[in-house]
């Protein structure tokens, strides 16, 4: 229907003035360029959005080629590409997609008022697709000049306000805590956007150092736009610990577990599914480390989390599974029965009596009470276990 549409605007001068007979029929009109390019791309677009992927394709080359006319400088070049290049991209033609995403982001870049940043999200688009789809040695050049940009950005604007600033690298609390100028914070957060979803592009493929210093660049990003008692300085603690857990950086990671943790709990309800999160990704890295006082600490600290109303998450009996497992590990077991009953209990409200999913809560009791010699009780168990796992489909 959008094809016909289109045909129709179009063409119709044409069959109304061979309708007229010789010298009588009237000149055709004109069509201006601009509006016929408006017309292509919108049906172009629209066709794509339904499904017609065929008539989207060939009416959005039509509007690329149109484009050329309006020079090479001018955004409605940098429209048709990116549209076109991103349905290539859906028909997994990857190799036709990228010239023609370059070709977007360097009409952006001639054409976009260069110190307000405004090109740095489509800049992240392109490294994220080079790296998707086979081109990653283009990502980490493309990666520097975005990094380039805006670490400048904030070194001008850091400096304006208190002078000269040098940052230590992995130290994001002792940077400059000031607040962005108005003219500055929208398009910052779009950076900051930005530089998160690069690093986990970088971080999913082990490429460690990229991902460190997207993320970081994300963090001073936030940390000058927004202070940094913010919670969205949490997301970047966490993921730079990530970072360093995959790196078996343990000491580093550890740090800024803890930082995104208090981040966290200071600003979120203590019933909050992310304050465990964060409790549990440091405490795990405390035993890793084998500091188990610490991290007992923590997961006795997360059993009061509920205590005005039940998780909805399953929080509540991960904490509770996660307490007792740290008991188990310090040989505990006395201490460590009566939580991994709680955490069967709540697992058995949680998934049903007969769920699969109980196995592996039944098995940690049972283990506790055979290191404390209560063999009946721990065949008790066994024999559940195996009659959940002959008789159950619930997965």
């Amino acid at each position: 229907m959008a094809v016909k549409r289109y045909l129709f605007a179009f063409c119709a001068p044409v069959f109304f003035g061979l309708s007229l007979t010789g010298a009588l029929a009237a000149p055709l009109p004109a069509i201006d360029s601009s509006t016929l390019w408006t017309e292509i791309q919108k049906t172009g677009v629209e066709s794509v959005y339904t499904g017609a992927y065929g008539d989207g394709e060939r009416l959005l080359k039509d509007a690329v080629k149109l484009s050329a006319k309006f020079g090479p400088a001018d955004l409605r070049r940098a429209q048709s590409c990116g549209e076109l290049g991103r349905l290539l991209t859906i028909r997994g033609r990857f190799a036709e997609a990228e010239p023609l995403l370059e070709e977007e982001l360097r009409v952006k870049e001639a054409a976009m008022d260069r110190p307000s940043g405004a090109v740095i999200p489509s800049m992240a688009t392109l490294i994220n697709f080079y790296l998707d789809h086979g081109t990653a040695s283009k990502a980490e050049p493309l990666t520097d000049r975005m990094l380039s940009f805006i670490n400048g950005k904030l070194d001008e604007h850091r400096a304006a306000a208190n002078g000269p600033v040098k940052l230590k690298p992995g130290q994001p609390l002792t940077g400059w805590a000031g607040s962005a100028s108005l003219s500055m914070r929208d398009p910052a957060i779009e950076w900051a956007i930005a530089c998160d979803t690069v690093s986990t592009q970088f971080l999913a493929r082990e490429n460690y150092d990229y991902a460190e210093k997207v993320c970081q660049a994300s963090l001073d990003v936030k940390e000058t736009v927004l202070g940094k008692q913010h919670l969205s300085l949490a997301n970047s603690y966490d993921s730079l610990g990530t970072i360093c857990e995959a790196r078996n950086q343990d000491g580093e990671a550890e740090s800024f577990y803890r930082y995104a943790y208090e981040n966290t709990q200071r600003i979120l309800q203590p019933e909050d599914p992310q304050v465990f999160r964060r409790l549990d990704k440091l405490a795990k890295c405390l035993l890793r480390e084998k500091k188990f006082e610490e991290a007992e600490a923590l997961y006795v600290h997360a059993q009061d989390l509920w205590k005005d109303a039940p998780s909805k998450t399953g929080s509540e009996l991960r904490a509770a599974y996660a307490l007792g497992r740290c008991y188990t590990t310090e040989e505990k077991y006395e201490q460590a029965a009566p939580v991994l009953q709680k955490a069967l209990e709540i697992a058995q409200t949680f998934y049903g009596p007969e769920s699969i999913q109980l196995v592996t809560y039944i098995q940690a009791y049972a283990d506790a009470m055979h290191f404390l010699g209560r063999d009946a009780e721990m065949a008790d168990l066994k024999g559940q276990m195996l009659a959940i796992k002959g008789g159950s489909t619930t997965q």
